[in-house]
């Protein structure tokens, strides 16, 4: 049973592993194929049927997974460091990995738009409750919507603005009505040091937090 275990994750790790690569050479996602994938991964195809349902749902949680990987090699910013030392250390080095993999998260929102786009979502405003010093505030506001309810509509944000950041510019063809890069080719793609500090005032002005109070909970935090 463990050695099964052990073919199993090898043989999702390695499926992962080919679609990423293949994006990253510049595949085009719309035209990869399950053939193309296994091939490339070494494995059967109905190998690649025990793991995912289509393409679109692997290179989902291949785009995922190398966003998670990318938070994971942000450099630590400290304990209980301030809200601008936070968002512009997170920020900056994060959309540095974004841009330099662009290509392949094109190619990954194109396939599943509105799904990945969700995924996404929720796993942004995970670490916006628990990663961020806007947490504190966003669990503690009052109102009739959840804590969760206001991290997603800041994730939301955050996601749209990436998103067009990253197509700006880019020659792939768009949809109006579910993509929010649709207009994106009509204005200058902003700089990563002019996303970061727009991201950090839309974040910050959408929560209803100030600097201050920011201050002061970290504050409170260091004294417990």
């Amino acid at each position: 049973m463990i050695q099964e275990d052990a073919r199993f994750v090898r043989s999702r790790a390695a499926l992962i592993a080919a679609v990423v690569e293949l994006l990253d050479e510049g595949r085009d996602a719309a035209q990869l194929s399950i053939t193309d994938i296994v091939g490339r991964a070494g494995v059967s195809r109905p190998t690649f049927y025990k793991h995912f349902d289509d393409t679109a749902a692997l290179i989902r949680e291949a785009a995922l997974r190398r966003l998670q990987s990318a938070f994971d090699r942000i450099p630590s910013v400290g304990d209980d460091p301030s809200w601008p030392t936070f968002v512009r250390g997170t920020l900056r080095a994060l959309l540095h990995e974004l841009d330099a993999d662009a290509p392949f998260y094109r190619a990954a929102l194109e396939s599943s738009f509105g799904l990945l786009t969700g995924d996404v979502i929720a796993y942004l405003a995970t670490r916006l409750l628990e990663s961020s010093p806007l947490g504190p505030v966003i669990r503690r506001r009052p109102g009739p919507d959840t804590p969760r309810d206001r991290a997603e509509f800041l994730a939301a944000g955050a996601m749209w603005h990436v998103t067009r950041w990253l197509f700006t510019d880019a020659d792939v063809p768009v949809e109006a009505d579910t993509n929010p890069t649709a207009d994106s080719s009509a204005a200058a793609r902003a700089s990563t040091d002019e996303l970061v500090e727009r991201l950090s005032s839309l974040l910050l002005a959408s929560s209803g937090a100030t600097v201050a109070e920011l201050d002061a909970l970290r504050a409170e935090h260091v004294r417990s």
